[in-house]
């Protein structure tokens, strides 16, 4: 499989090549469509017209498509671009969609300047597109910290002015500056973002932000209609740390020490705050290093209703740029006991794993030809050179290639962020 990245034109846009090669196709549930007519709106991430193509004389029948025929269609059409063409010259879209339980698009991966590239049916990533933003969203200036559904969380360092920013329909909910906390040092640099829901569903949605005040780390709690943050500052909020909200908790791993500690959130009319911060007492529970000089990395990641805790064993010193991959071990936590169960994970099914900003998993198995049972590492803060895909099947490591090489992240004027997964819902 190819594990590069993926310019073929067939592959980013296969949609655009199909309607393009003048055949005709019969649809089940639908009378024959001539597709020599070429006329496909360019909406692709910003659903924005990108450019007109001649018409022949005739009108497009696939605005008319029956919502059956429709839904075959959509099952061959895993990208969200070419989801994106269809919709913009179907009327039926909605209708199929719903109807054929068809399954989520592929994952993307937002790279700086808000690049889009998309995985692959094969497991490459498609080449990057920039993608239309509000003018509020100044590309060269912000960087993505976290995802949720098809939203964005954009931060403009260093002053900790953040916003809310839907994708695809270009909704943008400008936050609260995160300096703006009572504090008298005003430089604040954003790291991680979690969100408990869409921003779709109001005041369901709460906004856990952890990031450094000068050299201190804080956790900031938010949701709408509150004016502020409330900031939550404790001996436990150490500086290399993985969010992530799991059964009305918010849950905080040491990325390198591996402890987990569990936040009970207070929503009310005031807004949401922190009532009490637990230690999970994971550490002697947790398998130790396979040698003496060997360090772990670790990440926390819902899969299945489960809160999973992924561990990375490397071989070599932290200072060192790259460092050899020894082993990767999933465990999937239990906290129905004290200290919570802790039980090793072999396998994930049909789905796949995305671990790092914005990570989560995936029904990989809906798709024809999508390998599943991989697990997904792209760089962040901490592992600035990550960009590796395990499989759950036989341990094996291979290189995760993109178009933004983390090299490039050097200099502060330069560094805009990591890359951030996105999981559009249709």
């Amino acid at each position: 499989m190819n594990s590069g990245v993926d310019t073929a034109s067939e592959t980013l846009f296969p949609f655009a090549a199909f309607v393009s090669s003048g055949c005709e196709c019969r649809l089940p549930g639908a009378e024959s469509h001539s597709l020599r007519w070429l006329v496909l709106a360019g909406k692709v991430f910003d659903e924005r017209l990108q450019e007109k193509r001649p018409k022949f004389d005739s009108e497009p029948s696939w605005a008319g498509l029956q919502a059956d025929a429709l839904g075959v269609v959509l099952r061959f059409l895993p990208l969200k671009a070419d989801r994106s063409r269809l919709r913009s010259v179907c009327r039926n879209w909605c209708v199929a969609a719903s109807g054929h339980a068809v399954p989520p698009p592929l994952p993307l991966l937002v790279l700086p300047r808000f690049r889009f590239s998309s995985l692959s049916p094969r497991g490459a990533l498609t080449a990057a597109r920039q993608a239309w933003m509000p003018p509020e969203v100044a590309p060269d200036h912000v960087h993505c910290v976290g995802s949720s559904g098809e939203w964005l969380v954009g931060a403009r360092q260093a002053f900790g002015e953040c916003f809310l920013v839907n994708a695809f329909s270009q909704k943008l909910i400008n936050l609260p500056c995160l300096s703006d906390s009572g504090y008298r040092c005003s430089l604040y640099s954003l790291h991680k973002v979690a969100l408990s829901a869409s921003p779709d569903s109001g005041s369901e949605c709460i906004v856990a932000a952890f990031g450094f005040r000068g050299s201190n780390p804080e956790l900031s709690l938010w949701k709408p209609g509150m004016m502020s943050w409330h900031v939550c500052r404790d001996a436990l909020i150490a500086g290399h740390v993985d969010i992530v909200f799991y059964q009305g908790k918010l849950y905080m791993l040491w990325r390198f020490t591996p402890c987990l500690f569990s936040f009970e959130l207070r929503v009310d009319k005031h807004g949401v705050s922190v009532t009490r911060v637990e230690d999970c007492l994971i550490e002697s529970l947790l398998p130790k290093p396979l040698r003496h000089n060997d360090i772990v990395s670790c990440n926390i990641v819902v899969w299945r209703g489960k809160l999973l805790l992924v561990i990375r064993y490397y071989g070599g010193a932290y200072h060192q740029a790259r460092r050899n991959v020894l082993k990767v071990e999933v465990l999937a936590l239990d906290f129905s006991t004290k200290p919570c169960g802790v039980t090793e994970i072999h396998g994930f099914g049909t789905d796949c794993v995305f671990v790092g900003p914005g990570g989560n998993s995936f029904p990989a198995g809906l798709h024809d030809g999508f390998e599943d049972e991989l697990i997904y590492f792209v760089p962040d803060h901490y592992n600035p050179h990550d960009a590796y895909v395990c499989n759950m099947k036989d341990g094996a490591v291979r290189p995760f290639g993109f178009e933004s090489q983390p090299a490039s992240f050097g200099t502060p004027e330069d560094n805009l962020g990591f890359p951030v997964w996105l999981f559009p819902s249709e």
